[in-house]
């Protein structure tokens, strides 16, 4: 029988009660409250979903967490949730005046649907249900007055106007207790007696948990436990306080029937191994609030409490956890495990790690610890102290000051240990059965590091001076020869030169490698395999070793456990820091493993505990990175969530405030994530504990989202942001045929240009052509008309002297005939008298001329013509011949006319042009 002897035990002590006990076991409690969550102050039932998601009934809605964010849902209007329970693939929440379920849709969105409509049918109205539960396929709503049902479709009532306790989920079955009275098992959506006796009817029945076939543990409001199998019930427990005083149970949670978890009001948390019957009492010191409403077990070590303030996880035997604060014991220098007692040294002092962190009574100012050959040495401010197996206490042994450091060395049977202190190097040597002072090495300094690499031979690290190779005499006391060595690699930041032994090896770590020094050519060799292994090689800070082949590594971001084989290093472990750094303290990393499983860190909040056994644990099952949702904001301001199960995610250019929440899942080892977008942040962003990652706004393009979490686990989310309309495939190819129409365009354009301006020079070669031509022709006419106008002239000048000798002759002639009267003959007279006038009237010949001068000067005419087309022929012949610039006498003569009608008519001629009285008409007439 299952606990049996426990159960015999409790009932010959007649329901005697355990008294609490001190936890030995490590725990880390991490409240949250409503600052970190955002919701209200007061939290109900708590829950987890198959998904390892944490849900909460909150005041203001309900909480949603995936171990790195929190995310307030509200059912509407901001209302209180005071139920919430994981049923298949919805979470039903309800509380006052809101009931209904959640639900995912495919992308990741979480969907309210509210049930309260059917509620409302059902005549209920401004009712607050207190707890849900699932049985047969239908589900559950519990107020102090009635029990709805809900089968997916409709609700209805199972017990209207009727007072019960609360719902109770047994695996598969449901179960309710009436008001002062039975505990009743609801089947066929039907109340049946489950159990009636006496120890319920004055108590409330808060939870009710199997331990084995027809087996239950059920608590009572008053503290007490029952345990009820085959109709049978017995005490099991009554739980009290340290005063001895009942505590009132809330609820309660089990693990696997091994490990029952009871939250009460105004007590804390208490936590019972059913194996063996230990309790462990979780009170005021370490809880944020001490009335705790809901419980739920995530894993064998990690439980959550909703509290009347805030949100606690308690961790048993967590992977890392901050042990001390350094207002608590100081900064974390060192420490060693002594005759089955760990003991820590800090700047205030020794405390005992066993003992809750008390601290020893004495005033040395502790700065390393060397357990060795059953004696703890420690190194101080003022002296060298031992502690034996036999000792209370340290004790002085030697006057050496500022020991900070020692090193083992066996040479031929005989054992020594160098010790690094503020006077440079001494040896202790092992003798009699313990340790004795030997010598202090002249010739040395206070040097950051040391390592002996035999009894005769010590490295050290010169902060300011360079590295050392130290030769030692035969006698021990000083130092005759040393190699100095001013840069490793071209490397030459001796604080971040860290000095180790592994695999009887010392090397040599640098931001560009690891390094072996090679005695013959006396030079260091790069390991390049190691180098390669060891991570973000480049941001190192400091490598010191661990435990056996083991070294941690840390960077200014990381602290890495690495195991060494062969010179080859594997990765153990990875703790990224995050909102707590190391402490560098005197340039210095302060870490200690005292075994395989412990190691203390200095950090600035406080001396972190390091479990690296769980820490393997954790590694080898780690909770998968994944993403929840894949959102953005659009061009109408709405979120729209994608589906990120494809393989690319495409978003539209117009794309703002891009989020995408990854998690690394609920874990007793905190995860932490980092991310790089190539292209936008190629570098790895610093690691935080929140799993939100934004980005305002993404250029077009491809990329590719790299993921990380601290479990070494790794997400590549290929995404495309589509380019603008003006980008597209389509856009781009109607640029290239609009380009190549309008290079078509232009090449025509260019063509018909060049044509034209062949063209035009063709045509003005043409032109000049004919231009030169005409020139030419012009030239000849106007050659051929000077030529005229000679000729013209000169016929002008010949017919003015015929006309003269005419003249003269008939004068002479009439003269002649007046003298010799009677005695000139008639006949001679009139025969000479008709050929002068036949002379004169050669009408034949003066129309060939007047012809001749009219051709000379056509075009002349045309425009005098056209400009006054009212000129007579006469008038225009007048015009060519003062255009001819003849004198009066000879247009007189050529007219036949006197000087004074030649006048006359230029008179007239000017009022027909309309010139005034003062204005030249030959000049007029010449540049017409």
């Amino acid at each position: 029988m299952k606990y049996y002897w426990i159960f015999l035990w409790l009932c010959i002590l007649s329901f005697a009660c355990l008294t609490p006990g001190t936890a030995q076991t490590p725990v880390q409690i991490t409240n949250y409250n409503y600052k970190n969550y955002k919701g209200g102050i007061q939290n109900w039932g708590i829950t987890l979903s198959p998904e390892q998601i944490l849900y909460s009934s909150n005041n203001n809605g309900l909480l949603r967490y995936n171990g790195n964010d929190w995310t307030l849902l509200e059912p509407g209007e901001r209302s209180t949730v005071r139920a919430v329970r994981c049923i298949g693939n919805r979470v039903y929440t309800a509380g006052d005046n809101n009931i209904g379920y959640w639900e995912y849709d495919p992308n990741g969105k979480i969907i309210y649907t509210s049930l309260l409509p059917l509620v409302n049918k059902l005549g209920i109205k401004g009712e607050t249900f207190w707890s849900i539960g699932e049985t047969e396929g239908k589900v559950y709503f519990h107020s102090f007055g009635n029990i709805i049902c809900y089968d997916g479709k409709e609700m209805d009532y199972l017990l209207k106007n009727d007072c019960c306790i609360s719902l109770y989920q047994v695996n598969e079955k449901l179960f309710t207790q009436k008001c002062g009275g039975a505990l009743m098992q609801i089947r066929d959506n039907k109340l049946e007696d489950f159990f009636d006796d006496a120890v319920f009817w004055n108590g409330e029945i808060k939870f009710m948990f199997p331990i084995a076939d027809n087996e239950y543990l059920i608590g009572q409001s008053g503290g007490k436990i029952y345990s009820l199998k085959n109709n049978e019930v017995r005490p099991f427990m009554q739980l009290e306080n340290e005063n001895h005083i009942p505590v009132r149970i809330d609820c309660g949670s089990i693990w696997k029937d091994e490990l029952l978890a009871v939250g009460t009001i105004g007590d804390g948390l208490f936590l019972i191994n059913l194996k063996n019957g230990q309790q462990t009492h979780y009170h005021s010191s370490q809880l944020q609030d001490l009335n705790i409403h809901g419980l739920c077990f995530a894993d064998e070590n990690f439980l959550w409490l909703s509290l009347d303030n805030g949100i606690s996880s308690v961790i048993l035997e967590p992977a890392t956890y901050i042990w001390k604060t350094n207002t608590d014991i100081g900064s974390f220098f060192d420490a060693a495990h002594f005759n089955e007692k760990t003991y820590v040294a800090s700047n205030q002092g020794i405390y005992l790690y066993e003992e809750n962190g008390r601290k020893m009574p004495t005033s040395i100012y502790p700065l390393q610890f060397c357990n060795l050959k059953d004696e703890l040495l420690c190194g101080t401010t003022t002296q060298l102290f031992k502690m034996t197996t036999k000792g209370a206490g340290f004790e002085p042994f030697c006057d050496i000051n500022g020991v900070r450091q020692f090193e083992y060395v066996a040479d031929r049977g005989d054992e020594y240990i160098f010790l690094r202190s503020y006077s440079g190097i001494a040896l202790l040597e092992y003798k009699d059965n313990t340790w004795k002072y030997r010598s202090l090495l002249m010739n040395t300094e206070d040097y950051a590091s040391i390592m002996p690499e035999n009894l005769y031979t010590v490295w050290a690290i010169h902060p300011e001076k360079g590295i050392y190779r130290l030769r030692i005499n035969r006698e021990l006391n000083q130092v005759t020869e040393f190699d100095n060595f001013s840069e490793i690699d071209g490397y030459s930041n001796y604080n971040r030169i860290s000095l180790f032994k592994v695999e009887d090896k010392i090397l040599f770590s640098t931001p560009k490698g690891v390094y072996l020094f090679d005695i013959a050519g006396k030079d260091f060799r790069r390991l390049e395999k190691m180098s390669k292994e060891i991570l973000y090689l480049d941001k190192i800070q400091s490598v010191k070793a661990a435990y056996r082949n083991d070294i941690w590594v840390a960077t200014d971001e990381e602290l890495f456990l690495y195991h060494i084989a062969d010179l080859s290093a594997e990765p153990v472990m990875h703790w990224p820091f995050v909102d707590n750094e190391l402490m560098l303290y005197d340039k210095h990393y302060n870490l200690k493993s005292i075994n395989d499983s412990i190691t203390f860190v200095s950090t600035c909040e406080g001396t972190v505990v390091i479990n690296n056994k769980m820490v393997s644990r954790c590694a080898t099952n780690p909770a998968p990175l994944r993403i929840e949702t894949f959102c953005f904001t659009g061009n109408d301001n709405t979120v729209h969530y994608v589906d990120f199960r494809q393989q690319e995610i495409e978003l539209p250019n117009t794309a703002t405030n891009i989020t995408i929440q990854a998690t690394t899942g609920l874990s007793t080892h905190a995860a932490s994530i980092s991310y790089r977008l190539p292209g936008v942040a190629n570098e790895w962003s610093s690691w935080q504990t929140s799993g939100t990652i934004y980005f305002t706004n993404l250029p077009s393009g491809s990329y590719q989202l790299e993921i990380k979490d601290s479990n070494q686990n790794s997400l590549v989310i290929p995404i495309l942001v589509s380019p603008p309309l003006y980008k597209r495939t389509w856009m781009i190819a109607l640029y290239v045929l609009i380009l190549l129409v309008i290079t078509a365009g232009i090449v025509a354009l260019i063509s018909e240009r060049k044509r034209k301006r062949l063209l035009r020079k063709y045509e003005e070669e043409q032109k000049k052509h004919v231009e030169e031509l005409q020139q030419q022709a012009y030239e000849q006419l106007q050659e051929k008309v000077r030529n005229q106008e000679s000729e013209l002239k000169n016929r002008m000048r010949f017919l003015t002297q015929k006309q003269e000798l005419l003249d003269a002759i008939s004068t002479e002639v009439e003269t002649q005939k007046n003298e010799l009267g009677e005695r000139y003959p008639n006949k001679l007279y009139r025969r000479l008298m008709k050929i002068i006038q036949e002379g004169a009237t050669e009408k034949d010949k003066l129309l060939s001329f007047e012809n001749y001068f009219v051709e000379v000067h056509y075009e002349f005419m045309l425009r005098m013509q056209k400009a006054y087309p009212d000129l007579s022929p006469s008038e225009l012949k007048f015009c060519c011949l003062i255009r001819a610039n003849l004198s009066t006498k000879e247009i007189s003569v050529i007219m036949g006319i006197a000087l004074r009608s030649v006048e006359l008519k230029k008179y007239r001629l000017k009022r027909k042009l309309n010139l005034e009285q003062e204005s030249s008409l030959t000049s007029y007439i010449l540049n017409i």
